[in-house]
């Protein structure tokens, strides 16, 4: 092993293997000013893989306690259409609780990185006790408790003392953002009950692959997972996957159900996902090279197609503003040269200046009211339909531009 190789977050003991340069990139916290905008900290993005478990990752992380500092601005219960995935997770588990042994039994969830508690209020009206941890987080409108602190095993340790052990623990688009992977296991496996469940939503690896999301690639998101790599770590903290969903958000998701080994039967997806990441070669460099090269052919045929578009004075301006849309902007060079402003209706947003572009970002009603511009990029492109839906109703009327997974004018 050379000296200075990047061990994987996993294994602990296996040099990475770096795959994509993605440049010097911000995190994902948005600008109160120009002054703040000068004053603006990036760092390396680099994404490589273990050829031993498989795990995508980030060459260098950055603690989550510096990315998640201050006003965190994802607000996971404004768009409808993961509202109704969260009411539909929220019924499934409630109808799992009903078929288990021990008739009025506790049903006790805890959900970790619990945003603004949609989930939390969805499972409280289904009878679940139910407890946040969140840094950003607050009781929520109907009341749900939320710990406000960093998640770790010493924080499980203190909510097991006074909350006793939990049925469910849940971590939605979280457990990818936590620096210390083992540490956050050990308190996950500490809080469960002896037939307690660990259900996990996060991207899914051979998804973001197969249709070049790159702009999945961010510093909150430290890890990228596949079913071969989630196995590797779990079962050094005693866990094992007995379900696994392929899910529609975000892109193209996993729901992963994981318990103590035995105390679940296994169904049957387990196996069958597995085979089939064993075809595709996660554990080899030629899969992320391919990728790698189509990231960046893709980065020139987006340009050139903003450059022609715009070459009879057409306007350009962006709609919504997702994490992923840093990436996006910044390694394209995509800035307030390109993009006139980009259209929010997060009030978390609206006001401030893009991370390392420093493209203002204003109310929707720019975009859907008096001089509009021709073209609209959609930065929230995995939720296009509804956006395209929703933007026309408000009276969009120009053309969008779906960036992902290739460029293509909508008219």
């Amino acid at each position: 092993m050379s000296e200075g190789a990047t061990l994987c977050q996993t294994c602990g003991d296996v040099a990475v293997t770096e795959f994509l340069p993605l440049g010097e990139q911000p995190a994902c916290l948005f600008l109160e000013n120009e002054a703040q905008a000068a004053n603006e900290q990036a760092w390396p993005l680099s994404l490589g893989f273990c050829p031993r478990c498989s795990l995508v990752q980030i060459m260098e992380p950055v603690s989550e306690r510096i990315l998640f500092s201050g006003d965190y601005h994802h607000l996971a219960g404004l768009t409808g259409g993961y509202r109704l995935h969260l009411r539909g997770l929220a019924d499934e588990l409630a109808e799992l609780h009903e078929s288990r042994p021990g008739a009025g039994r506790r049903h006790f969830a805890v959900e970790i990185g619990s945003n603004d508690g949609s989930l939390l209020d969805e499972l409280a009206a289904r009878g679940f006790e139910v407890l946040g941890v969140d840094p950003n987080g607050e009781v929520t409108p109907a009341g749900s408790r939320v710990v406000k602190e960093y998640f770790s095993a010493q924080t499980a340790a203190r909510m097991l003392e006074t909350e006793g052990p939990a049925d469910v623990v849940l971590a939605l688009n979280t457990f990818a953002h936590i620096t210390n992977m083992h540490d956050f296991l050990d308190g996950v496996r500490s809080l469960m009950g002896d037939d307690g469940m660990f259900v996990s939503e996060s991207h899914y690896l051979p998804d973001l692959l197969e249709t070049l999301q790159y702009d999945f690639a961010y510093h909150e998101h430290a890890r990228y997972y596949s079913l071969t790599a989630l196995q590797a770590a779990f079962e050094l903290h005693g866990l094992e996957v007995f379900r696994i969903d392929r899910i529609p958000t975000h892109g193209g998701s996993v729901r992963v159900y994981a318990g103590f080994k035995g105390a679940h039967e296994v169904h049957g997806s387990v196996a069958a996902l597995r085979e089939e990441e064993d075809r595709l070669g996660l554990t080899g460099e030629a899969v992320y090279q391919k990728f790698a090269a189509r990231v960046q052919e893709h980065r020139d045929r987006l340009r050139g197609l903003l450059d022609e578009l715009t070459s009879d004075g057409s306007r350009v301006a962006a709609a919504s503003s997702p994490a992923r849309a840093v990436t996006l902007l910044n390694y394209c060079s995509l800035g307030p040269a390109e993009i006139d402003f980009i259209s929010e209706i997060s009030p978390r947003k609206i006001g401030k200046l893009s991370p390392g572009t420093h493209i203002p970002i204003v109310h929707q009603e720019r975009l859907c009211g008096p001089g509009q511009p021709e073209y609209a990029l959609l930065l929230s492109w995995h939720i296009a339909e509804e956006l395209i839906s929703r933007l026309r109703e408000e009276g969009f009327t120009g053309k969008f531009i779906v960036p992902l997974p290739e460029p293509e004018v909508i008219g």
